[in-house]
């Protein structure tokens, strides 16, 4: 498998990195400081892929105590402050994320980060998991004019590495991803172990994979 000049660009949470333990963790100090009950980990996870402050207003709101517009830059303020000081306390790359990104490394692949996370924080939490150095591209909601699943964003990253759209695969967990993919007119393989919203299996994604085992064949089948 030949895959020189082609460009694998990840969603970050719950694709890459199961960071749902240390968002909602942050997530739930802001809450108790507002004494409004903590959510359980498994409740919360599909509030987390469209950035911080789409999960400040969703989950105060699903708490039944939703935001005024002034409120919402103070506690986000509060909220990234938590996670920043926390930001790998738990949180770890899916298992058989590594090999398979040597593998495909091997295969002539590069890879980039397109996520709707902050861009510092993204690049914060890869350099704390030593991942870093892996992407060409790392850019978050705040470093593009529209994010995803605005397919410019996605578009930035390709440019940043001097690739082709035409040689770009998206993978990620979510209907933002597979919607991404669709709008730039690029295959999607969604995982089926992230945060997505929507069960994963009603997308019509290229393909879905359960475990990073399965990816090396998933990214041959999609070229």
């Amino acid at each position: 498998m030949d895959l020189n000049g082609y460009i694998l660009a990840f969603d970050l949470d719950g694709t890459l990195v199961d960071t749902a333990p240390d968002i909602i963790g942050a997530l739930n100090l802001v809450l108790r400081e507002e004494n409004i009950k903590p959510y359980h980990l498994d409740e919360a996870r599909p509030l987390i892929g469209r950035g911080a402050m789409e999960l400040l207003r969703r989950g105060f709101a699903l708490a039944g105590h939703p935001l005024a517009p002034e409120q919402e830059q103070p506690l986000l303020d509060r909220l990234l402050k938590h996670y920043e000081a926390h930001i790998d306390a738990f949180s770890r790359p899916f298992d058989g994320l590594i090999p398979a990104l040597d593998a495909l490394e091997r295969h002539g692949a590069r890879f980039a980060v397109c996520t709707n996370k902050h861009t510092y924080l993204s690049v914060e939490l890869l350099k704390r998991l030593k991942l870093f150095d892996r992407f060409g591209s790392i850019r978050g909601a705040d470093s593009v004019p529209a994010k995803k699943p605005d397919s410019g964003h996605l578009l930035a990253c390709v440019e940043d590495m001097g690739g082709d759209i035409s040689k770009t695969i998206m993978i990620g967990d979510s209907e933002t991803d597979f919607l991404t993919a669709k709008n730039a007119g690029v295959p999607s393989i969604l995982v089926s172990f992230g945060y997505s919203e929507r069960p994963i299996q009603e997308l019509d994604c290229d393909v879905l994979i359960n475990h990073y085992d399965d990816f090396v064949a998933a990214v041959e089948t999609v070229i």
